[in-house]
């Protein structure tokens, strides 16, 4: 008595060009024209390659497209964080913007963090990403050297930079615009709430351009107003409540983030501080929510979506060949709202 083993099914990942070509009736030409997104292949021929892929469990090998075009179709992305508007609204505009060139998007985040931003760089770097965008002018220089030694392109977001290819805005220029307004309400005694401003150029240049237009008008920040402290609501409403609660208090608090500004409207709440009446409060950024706070925050609205879609096609076009751009400045417009008001006492 005999008795046979069944045979095992073959493993559809084997599945090759050729037997995707043979299921779908068509040449191996027009297979690699469909799964490379060309537009050159007639409807019925796509959805037969697509149907025969699905069938035989076909997954187009990245490594060997690779090898064939010296492209990996990857491009990455390196932010601080992904937890608020700032960041995630642009990466999306970014990812859409490549995606339609036939990109894929890698993003990895750092929190602020310049030894967690170079390992992040490095590993992205070893998957083969064909270009990459990252966050601001201040980096550890070793993440230059990785990245020249790859001979990719870079693009530097959410800041101007006249050394190295950058889409963003001069928030220098913006914050002294927004301490011409507070000055105009005839405010004198300012306190700044502030996020990780050492690893954060944009920050840092937001205190720079508060303090210049400041020395202008002979005023400045007390230390003991001055707070450094972590982007997050708590951390917002924890240092506007360390501010009204001293035995003196300042009549404008400039938030150099939404999110802090948010913090300290709430704090103002609790503790029965009046905005603006008792103090003024003014943001960064424009969130979706600002326009919806009570009272509704006065802050710089940053066209955040500009930023990803420039990044997105300034290395697409450096991936073209095209001669590298200077830096590209994004919209930023000052909005008044009913959370800046006159000073105590001012009469205007």
């Amino acid at each position: 008595m005999t008795s046979s083993v069944p045979q095992a099914p073959a493993l559809l990942s084997r599945a090759g060009l050729r037997d995707v070509a043979r299921r779908a009736g068509v040449s191996t030409a027009t297979v690699s024209r469909v799964l490379n997104g060309s537009a050159a292949v007639r409807d019925d021929k796509r959805r037969a390659v697509q149907r025969a892929c699905d069938e035989l469990g076909y997954v187009l090998n990245a490594a060997a497209r690779t090898l064939s075009s010296r492209r990996s179709m990857t491009i990455g992305a390196v932010v601080p964080t992904l937890a608020t508007e700032t960041f995630s609204r642009p990466l999306a505009a970014f990812q859409q913007t490549v995606h339609k060139a036939g990109y894929t998007l890698l993003v990895a985040s750092f929190g602020f963090d310049e030894q967690v931003e170079l390992k992040e760089v490095q590993t992205l770097l070893e998957h083969g990403v064909d270009a990459l965008m990252v966050v601001g002018r201040t980096h550890d220089p070793k993440m230059w050297q990785l990245i020249e030694r790859k001979r990719i392109p870079c693009v530097q977001a959410w800041t101007q930079d006249q050394e190295r290819p950058s889409v963003g805005f001069d928030n220098v220029a913006v914050s002294r615009r927004m301490v011409e307004h507070l000055l105009d309400l005839g405010h004198r005694r300012f306190a700044m709430l502030v996020n990780e401003p050492h690893f954060n150029d944009r920050v840092g240049d937001r205190v720079i351009g508060t303090r210049a237009r400041l020395a202008e008008a002979g005023l400045e920040i007390p230390a003991h107003w001055f707070m450094e402290t972590t982007l997050s609501l708590e951390h917002g409403i924890a240092a506007m409540q360390h501010l009204m609660r001293g035995p003196e208090r300042p009549s404008a608090v400039i938030c150099a983030n939404d999110l802090l500004a948010f913090g300290a409207l709430l704090a103002a709440r609790t503790l029965g501080v009046r905005v603006p009446e008792d103090v003024s409060v003014v943001g960064f950024n424009d969130f979706d929510y600002a326009r919806h706070l009570s009272p509704p925050l006065t802050t710089t609205r940053v066209e955040l979506e500009e930023i990803g879609a420039n990044a997105g096609a300034y290395l697409l076009e450096a991936l073209a060949g095209k001669p590298p751009k200077g830096p590209i400045e994004v919209t930023t417009e000052l909005v008044v709202r009913g959370s800046s008001g006159p000073a105590p006492g001012f009469y205007g």
